[in-house]
């Protein structure tokens, strides 16, 4: 179950994705079997994600913490549309929603936590009118601040299409948020 463990040489790093397995296997085969269909691809594809993630932990990452998760989440989806695709060439599907924004887990006064929790909701809110690939991306580059090319390689994807589904997921949610203007960063 867990021998693709073993390719893993960084034992803290090993030690994490076992971790993240124990934690988070059940709910990532549920994401991957709903997509896939199928229980034995679905293992198949959260035991990918696991390699995959290694390569953005470091030692100090929590593997509790919602970012962790998230990002866990993202990439299982993507794998298992991906291969969803792959035998469905043109079929359409629905993908869960995430329930929230992912957010960091910082020490700071109460009342600033309200506010950002808040501010999640409402961003959460927003990000469920569009479209889901569009939505994971903006999550990618403005939540957890990966690189264009760091995004292309979570999603198997081309830098090229990572600035375009980019510039459309703004359009998409300035569209949604009634043509006001936000500063992108």
């Amino acid at each position: 179950m867990l021998i693709f463990l073993n390719v893993i040489d960084h034992e803290i790093i090993r030690n994490h994705l076992e971790k993240i397995y124990h934690y988070y296997s059940k709910d990532l085969w549920y994401i991957a079997n709903d997509i896939l269909n199928d229980p034995y691809e679905a293992e198949d594809v959260v035991q990918v994600a696991l390699i995959k993630i290694s390569d953005y932990l470091d030692e100090q990452s929590d593997v509790r913490c919602n970012k962790t998760k998230g990002l866990i989440v993202i990439i299982v989806r993507n794998l298992s549309i991906n291969i969803y695709n792959q035998r469905k060439r043109r079929a359409t599907i629905n993908i869960d929603e995430l329930d929230e924004v992912i957010q960091d887990e910082t020490n700071v006064s109460p009342e600033l936590n309200v506010l950002r929790l808040d501010q999640s909701r409402q961003i959460a809110k927003h990000l469920s009118k569009i479209n889901k690939r569009y939505a994971d991306i903006l999550t990618l580059k403005y939540t957890y601040e990966y690189t264009d090319q760091e995004i292309a390689g979570i999603l198997c994807i081309s830098e090229g299409n990572v600035r375009t589904r980019l510039a459309r997921a703004k359009k998409a949610l300035e569209k949604v948020l009634g043509g006001e203007y936000y500063e992108w960063a």
